[in-house]
């Protein structure tokens, strides 16, 4: 049995929700088409088993704890965006830290300062005695500018 490609159009007409124009139309498909009729006749026999039903009241401890959840269903969606962003800041704060121990880790081994940098910031030839010849000063510089190393 095949479906009525109107059938979809029945919620509409019973919730009085279809136009005018529309309306009349439908109500001539209705007469011809008996899957959309019956259709519409159960969810009339629907509609009367709902509107047939006793009014049931909530009770007030349950009307009550109701109010309190809805109430609090906006600042439950604060606390959920707040605990994300709490975890992202610390994977955050634990890659940096990381970071910084495995670079202090490396500068410690790079610490020692070489000596022509030493004796090229003294001020004076006198607050750097580097126990040697000015050639071996030069030497100690071409030596350390030629490593390839981690620092400047």
């Amino acid at each position: 049995m095949n479906e009525c490609e109107q059938t979809v159009r029945v919620n509409a007409y019973h919730d009085g929700e279809m136009p005018a124009d529309l309306r009349e139309e439908f109500e001539r498909h209705l007469r011809q088409c008996p899957q959309c009729s019956a259709e519409l006749e159960r969810l009339r026999k629907l509609t009367n088993l709902f509107c047939s039903m006793p009014e049931m009241e909530m009770p007030p401890m349950a009307l009550e704890r109701l109010h309190r959840t809805v109430d609090l269903l906006p600042a439950m969606g604060i606390y959920r965006t707040a605990e994300a962003l709490a975890a992202i800041a610390a994977a955050i704060l634990i890659a940096c830290i990381i970071g910084l121990a495995r670079q202090t880790t490396v500068q410690a081994s790079d610490s020692a300062i070489p000596v022509w940098e030493t004796a090229a910031v003294a001020r004076q030839p006198s607050e750097f005695a580097f126990g040697g010849s000015e050639e071996l000063l030069a030497s100690w510089m071409v030596q350390d500018l030629a490593w390839k190393g981690e620092h400047d």
